[in-house]
């Protein structure tokens, strides 16, 4: 198992290798913005594909690191449409491994069961990752 997720690793890191054409963005002060101004001001929200986030619980505190994989308001993951409330992310690492996902299915419902995997989060409770 320890293999497999290494080897998920890779594939990611390389993924976000390849799309590092993108523009470092300011470090944002608070985990948890309102919508209008997730990350990003309107308009450069397609910078931020493939760029490496955090992910915040409902308090704001940080529960994982992650890379954002799309912004397609029209994709479908783990059954949801991105829309106007999800990313697409997928974890590298999880700070809080028994925190709980927002969308859950019959193999994930930890963050820790969702590492190397794609899911979906909500953007009001993503960060930019500065680090």
């Amino acid at each position: 198992m320890v293999k497999e997720l290494a080897e998920r690793l890779g594939k990611v890191e390389s993924i976000v290798v390849e799309s590092k054409q993108v523009e470092s963005t300011p470090n944002m002060e608070r985990c948890v913005q309102s919508s209008a101004s997730v990350i990003e001001p309107k308009g450069k929200e397609s910078l931020m594909l493939g760029n490496k986030v955090k992910l915040c619980d409902m308090e704001g505190h940080p529960v994982a690191n992650a890379i954002i994989m799309s912004l397609d308001k029209s994709k479908m993951v783990m059954g949801k449409s991105l829309g106007e409330e999800y990313y697409e992310v997928v974890i590298l690492f999880a700070y809080k491994p028994n925190a709980p996902l927002f969308v859950k299915d019959n193999e994930r419902k930890t963050i820790q069961d969702a590492v190397g995997s794609h899911i979906v989060w909500f953007r009001d409770f993503v960060e930019l990752d500065d680090t």
